[in-house]
């Protein structure tokens, strides 16, 4: 009988024990429902953030993918300043983004129409003498250096392959931009389809439009005593990387100081562009680097004294 009264204690001692410590008016109560209350917090915070974080990931791959159309667009046209890219150096877009970085290979056309033939990859060398020897005329890629790993700059921040288009369109002599000349070009454009992968949504990124050539419209300003009784004119520039120039036939100027001449150059592709001024009846040229503005009328006024 003792020996039942004792374990009958045991067991009661044991169970008031375990009341008396989860008991709401005890410390260890306490303890326990203030840790629940932290943990019911910070999950409320957490749910509460968490679209904050998701859309903080995605601003960054946005601005990632926008700088990136932006450096791309760059190889292709270079920028005001230093329009050193494809363009310049061969004479039209490339016909894909690969061709900025390699010079074969089968890639994605940006358009079916427009397969262009093997570009010629070289350099103008006519010898020292010869200031063409300072334009290039041919593929001197890479255009996108040190920047992406190798094929990475065909992807964009969420690893989707970017697109990249250069329809043909013409611009009628009615176009304020084209100086009352029509103008037939490419209009090329890199796009990503951001976050959902899908293009044609409402949340493509699209890179600035490019263009591939323009008008040039030369103004030859005369400076009176000294002007030479006519001028011939060639501009140099590459067609699909071989060089080939336009030339106007010998001008005659007026000598009354501040006549003026034009002279237009139709469909120039735009880059860093070399001109030829022939002068009679004096034996000498005058080599100038022009950089020919895209898709707009662009005028060098040249005073001849």
């Amino acid at each position: 009988m003792t020996s039942s009264r004792a374990s009958d204690s045991t067991v009661e001692t044991t169970d008031t024990v375990c009341r008396r410590t989860l008991h709401p008016g005890s410390p260890q109560g306490f303890a326990l429902i203030a840790l629940l209350v932290v943990l019911a917090g910070l999950l409320t915070a957490i749910l509460v953030a968490s679209p904050q974080i998701v859309l903080g990931v995605t601003v960054s791959k946005e601005d990632e993918t926008r700088r990136q159309l932006d450096l791309l667009v760059k190889a292709v046209g270079g920028f005001v300043g230093n329009p050193d890219g494809f363009l310049s150096d061969v004479g039209r877009l490339p016909k894909s983004l690969e061709e900025l970085n390699t010079t074969g290979g089968t890639h994605t056309l940006c358009d079916a129409a427009f397969n262009p033939s093997t570009v010629n990859y070289h350099l103008v060398d006519a010898g020292p003498t010869d200031h063409r020897g300072h334009v290039y005329m041919g593929w001197n890629g890479p255009y996108v250096k040190n920047i992406f790993a190798a094929g990475d700059y065909l992807i964009d921040a969420w690893g989707q392959r970017l697109q990249y288009t250069c329809p043909q369109t013409t611009r009628p002599d009615t176009d304020p931009t084209t100086n009352g000349l029509a103008l037939t070009l490419r209009t090329g454009q890199i796009t990503s389809a951001g976050a959902d992968g899908a293009f044609g949504t409402g949340d493509d990124i699209k890179s600035d439009e490019f263009y591939d050539n323009g008008h040039v419209f030369l103004t030859i300003t005369t400076g009176g005593q000294g002007t030479p009784s006519s001028i011939t004119v060639k501009l140099y520039y590459p067609s699909n990387g071989e060089q080939t120039v336009q030339a106007t036939s010998p001008t005659t100027l007026d000598t009354v100081e501040g006549s003026q001449k034009l002279l237009v150059f139709q469909s120039v592709p735009a880059g860093i562009r070399f001109i030829d001024i022939e002068m009679l009846p004096k034996s000498e040229s005058i080599h100038l680097l022009y950089h020919a503005q895209v898709a707009n009328a662009a005028t060098y006024v040249l005073p001849i004294n």
